[in-house]
């Protein structure tokens, strides 16, 4: 996917994954061939009063992560009131964003390896609210001269996934009957097969027999209302089963996008 020479050619070739599987992984090689070690795309909606929202990331699963409420996260007001992409030590600097609240959320993020980064707004018309964030795991010049060096990159980058997104989450049928909770096991098979391992690798990493993955996979295609485990991976994400570690506090009428 990535034979492009270029970092816009690499990003641009986002543009061309058909699923959104394919893209969380191409994502994820691609922000840590560019220097970065996490991502996080956040998208928000507000459609008839019920908040909407889909979490994209490639954060260490085996870590939890703290639910940060859209009030005390700088990044997502800084999202909300601006356009233009910044990085984490210049937006911290802002008098506006002393709040212990504010300082409180980055020590978390620092806490989980989110060292240095950068946030780029992705306000897409009424009701819709979007950013995305990337981050090292150093905090260092070396690592802050990185990032602001890629922020031109980083804006192209955010669009690019913005768009597939929305392509995405406009396929999806939105009359179909609620999913199913997935068990661990399920959800883990269908971690691996997002990452394009085969039953038997599956089953070696989980300590299971390939026949025992096949049925796991299965059933979560019933639960999930998917054709094949392709489909079920991009439903588990839609409905935020795929990864259960990460959340936004959102109130109790959230609801995955």
């Amino acid at each position: 996917m990535f034979y492009e020479q270029d970092a816009t050619g690499q990003i641009l070739s986002l543009a061309r994954v058909t699923t959104l599987g394919r893209l969380r992984a191409g994502l994820s090689y691609l922000v840590e061939a560019h220097g970065f070690r996490y991502y996080m795309f956040t998208c928000l909606g507000a459609e008839l009063e019920r908040t909407r929202t889909l979490v994209l990331h490639n954060l260490p699963c085996e870590q939890p992560a703290p639910a940060w409420p859209l009030e005390t996260d700088p990044l997502a007001q800084y999202a909300l009131a601006e356009s233009l992409p910044l990085d984490w030590r210049g937006l911290m600097a802002r008098p506006d964003f002393q709040a212990r609240g504010y300082q409180v959320t980055m020590r978390q993020r620092a806490a989980l390896g989110l060292r240095a980064g950068c946030t780029v707004p992705l306000l897409q018309g009424p009701g819709i609210l979007a950013w995305l964030d990337l981050a090292l795991d150093q905090d260092d010049d070396d690592a802050w001269a990185h990032v602001r060096r890629y922020l031109p990159c980083a804006t192209l980058l955010g669009r690019v996934v913005l768009d597939r997104v929305g392509r995405f989450l406009a396929e999806a049928d939105d009359d179909e009957p609620p999913p199913e909770p997935l068990s661990d096991r399920e959800r883990a098979c269908l971690r691996g097969a997002s990452e394009g391992l085969s039953n038997i690798e599956i089953g070696a990493s989980l300590g299971i027999s390939e026949r025992t993955v096949s049925s796991h996979i299965h059933r979560a295609c019933h639960k999930l209302h998917a054709r094949n485990r392709q489909h079920a991976v991009t439903k588990a994400m839609l409905s935020r089963q795929l990864y259960a570690v990460l959340g936004l506090a959102l109130g109790r009428d959230s609801r995955p996008f």
